[in-house]
């Protein structure tokens, strides 16, 4: 075999081989995501997750009835953009298609994850226009994009109450 076959060839095997790594990540996920470790899901389901965390968020902030409106199209954004990543971890658990497909299928769950990231963007704004000094505070605190993971609702994010 001619010497700039082999290298070819070595080439494709390793472009192949860095492609199935970038897709299914350092912990077996989608690269990035910290939902997966060694194949499966490591912080459990994110729709469960984030009812929880939404339900101790509006306690802390203690939402009044003149704010229930911009509080629950928060929620729900919130909520919409977990069921986004159950659907997506679904998807890549069981990956059919040729490269190309699950590739096309990927981008196809990040630009979705951005239209869900943009909801909740803007009904954050909605909500945060209604909140008080001290509730924007706690929210500044606690909220989406204050830290750890999509919304910071990630896992032990919420100390228990005390008192």
């Amino acid at each position: 075999m001619k010497r700039s076959v082999k290298i070819t060839l070595a080439a494709a095997l390793a472009a192949g081989l860095a492609a199935t790594a970038y897709a299914h990540g350092p912990f077996g996920g989608m690269p990035g995501q910290m939902g997966y470790m060694h194949g499966g899901p490591m912080f459990g389901d994110p729709s469960a997750r984030a009812e929880q965390h939404l339900a101790d968020l509006k306690g802390r902030l203690n939402i009044t009835p003149a704010q229930e409106s911009p509080w629950q199209a928060f929620a729900g954004a919130i909520k919409k953009q977990a069921q986004t990543m159950v659907a997506m971890r679904a998807s890549m658990q069981s990956p059919a298609g040729t490269t190309i497909e699950r590739m096309d299928q990927r981008i196809a769950f990040m630009k979705l994850g951005l239209d869900n990231m943009q909801a909740v963007d803007s009904a954050a704004k909605q909500l945060y226009a209604v909140l008080t000094t001290e509730q924007k505070a706690t929210f500044d605190q606690l909220g989406p994009g204050a830290g750890f993971g999509p919304g910071r609702f990630g896992p032990g994010r919420f100390a228990p109450r005390r008192g």
